[in-house]
Order: C-alpha cells, then structure tokens, then sequence
C-alpha cells in the first residue's frame, strides 16, 4: 500500500489508515510501517470505539503513535510486547495536564479499553497510552500516574 493509499483509506469518519501508521521516526529512517490486514482491522476497531468517541466529544485529537512494526517499535524504545505492533494501542497528545486528565475520565467513563495510561516526561510533556483487543480480553488496566521511561 502506498501513502497516497494510506492517506485516502478511512478506518472511521475521522480517522485515516495514514493517521494511525504515520511516525516521523520512520520516515526519518526509511523504516516501512505498514500494518497487515489484522493489524489494519485492529486500528479500525480501535479507532471505532475509542478514538473516534473521543474525537467527536473533544474535536481534534492528535495521534502520537499508532502501529508501529517491529523494527520501529525497537527504534523508539517501545517495550518487546507493545499492543503498537499489534495495532492495538494508539499514544494521543495531550497539550496540558488538564486535558490530559479530560481524555482520561472520557474513556474511562464511556469507553472499553484493555490498558489505559496517563503517562508523563519530566518538563511537562503528556499524553493518553490506550488500547483495545479485539477478541474481548480486556483487562480494564488503568495507571494513572505512568511515568515513560523513554
């Protein structure tokens, strides 16, 4: 699948199959990203029932970190069983603690999840760890003071 692909192929009504496997880490490293048909199906549901929730009760959202392939995965540090490569798991940007903290009760409250992590960087840099199994084993995990370790 190219870019152009990638950009056109919608997973939810705002959210594209480009939005959930773009990292600027891969493109800076001509690392391929693509996902296979289970992990695009893994996006897709989780887009369906968390993301795009969240994005039409706070409008814009922005994605981090969607699918990441293994190679990427090593080359930002991600743990060996990161639900990323599983395209389970979506990173989402929060620009102050207080919005950080809204994106978490919003999901908490109205959203299945199997892990959920307010995570933080020492210098004030935040953001929501998510993720959602298809095959319904979600363990409801919820941290929410996780410091990243990387």
């Amino acid at each position: 699948m190219t870019l152009e692909q990638a950009k056109e192929k919608r997973l939810t009504e705002h959210f594209t199959l480009y939005e959930m496997m773009r990292s600027e880490t891969a493109e800076n490293h001509n690392i391929d990203n693509t996902p296979d048909a289970t992990q695009i199906e893994n996006l897709k549901y989780l887009c369906e029932k968390i993301l795009e929730p969240l994005r039409r009760n706070f409008g814009v959202i922005k994605i981090n970190s969607g699918f990441r392939c293994p190679v990427l995965n090593l080359r930002v540090n991600g743990v060996g069983n990161s639900q990323h490569l599983f395209g389970e798991a979506a990173d989402i940007h929060c620009y102050n603690v207080y919005i950080a903290r809204k994106y978490f009760d919003f999901i908490t409250n109205h959203c299945q999840y199997d892990q959920l992590l307010f995570e933080y960087r020492r210098g004030g840099s935040f953001w929501i760890h998510v993720s959602l199994k298809r095959n319904g084993k979600n363990r409801k995990m919820r941290i929410e003071n996780y410091p990243a370790k990387h």
